[in-house]
């Protein structure tokens, strides 16, 4: 398996007068700074006031908001909101030369989540995600075109499970495990808490299993969703007979602490005393925004000690 940072959050308080002179490259023309691929104005209070489509010189695209909805743009300090993803934009050199000037005319900065995707070498097909106290949705259009989720969009804990190689065109099978955290909670143990069953149902179900409950077992394979329309008894026997007959998906530490250490460098040229969670200081930006989520669940299960 295969683990990658697929999306930075990160919130500045930045100087007015920067903010102005990077869009008054974009105005410019020129992509010292990236390419403005993308301009519309916010009209809610979850979004920001001006809303940017940026391109980094790999072709890829990622997100700049500027401004709080609803107030009045500061003559001093002006909140930005950057969305990235650092695997496809990190190293290009207009990226770099954006976020290094946030950074130097910033005031205070707050990771705010990301999302670690882990790519498992295997058909869509043959994994499941159990269903725990988190919000489970599932959106099938076939056996190997299908998507799990686990959790609230953009939330600590959500989990997506879906076909990456379809995503992608590949000819070989990649599925990809995606799951968001928040920063101020992104220790291994919590990552380990957060981390899904995914069961690989490559193996056999045992020889003497017959009857009903073959059928479900079978059933149940060729189609996730069948599992939550049992009876509580029926549906927790199907699930534990579907579990040992299964391998789990396990986290790997080592791998995840270098998702850690990735981050950290967006964060080599930060000072100490600019580091702030923004619900804390006066940033006047929306509780939509800053505000922590509602705990979905208290628990979160796992099974099995098989690792793949």
């Amino acid at each position: 398996m295969t683990y990658t940072l697929d999306k930075l959050v990160v919130y500045l308080r930045v100087k007015s007068a920067a903010v102005d002179r990077i869009i008054h490259v974009w105005n410019s023309g020129s992509d010292a700074l990236c390419s403005v691929q993308k301009f519309w104005i916010g009209h809610s209070p979850s979004v920001c006031s001006q809303n940017y489509t940026l391109q980094a010189s790999t072709g890829d695209t990622f997100f700049m908001g500027v401004g709080v909805y609803g107030k009045a743009p500061s003559a001093y300090w002006e909140t930005v909101k950057l969305e990235f993803n650092p695997a496809k934009v990190g190293r290009c050199p207009w990226f770099s030369a954006l976020y290094n000037e946030l950074i130097a005319a910033a005031k205070h900065v707050d990771f705010k989540r990301f999302d670690v995707a882990i790519d498992i070498p295997v058909a869509r097909s043959r994994l499941r995600l159990v269903k725990d106290q988190r919000k489970y949705t599932l959106m099938k259009y076939s056996n190997e075109n299908m998507t799990e989720y686990l959790g609230v969009r953009s939330s600590h804990g959500q989990v997506k499970l879906y076909n990456k190689a379809l995503e992608r065109g590949l000819e070989s099978d990649l599925t990809r495990l995606e799951i968001t955290v928040d920063y101020e909670r992104c220790s291994w143990g919590e990552f380990r808490r957060l981390f899904p069953v995914v069961l690989d149902n490559g193996s056999q179900l045992p020889d003497d299993l017959n009857g009903t409950d073959y059928v479900l077992c079978m059933a149940c394979l060729e189609h996730s969703e069948y599992i939550q329309h049992l009876p509580y008894k029926k549906r927790k026997k199907i699930e534990q007979l579907l579990a040992t007959t299964a391998q789990n998906v396990q986290p790997d530490e080592l791998s995840y602490k270098d998702i850690l250490a990735q981050i950290l460098y967006y964060g080599k040229d930060i000072k100490p005393e600019m580091w702030a969670d923004f619900h804390e200081i006066d940033a006047e930006i929306p509780e939509e925004w800053t505000k922590k989520e509602t705990k979905m669940f208290d628990e979160i299960q796992s099974c099995g000690q098989l690792q793949i």
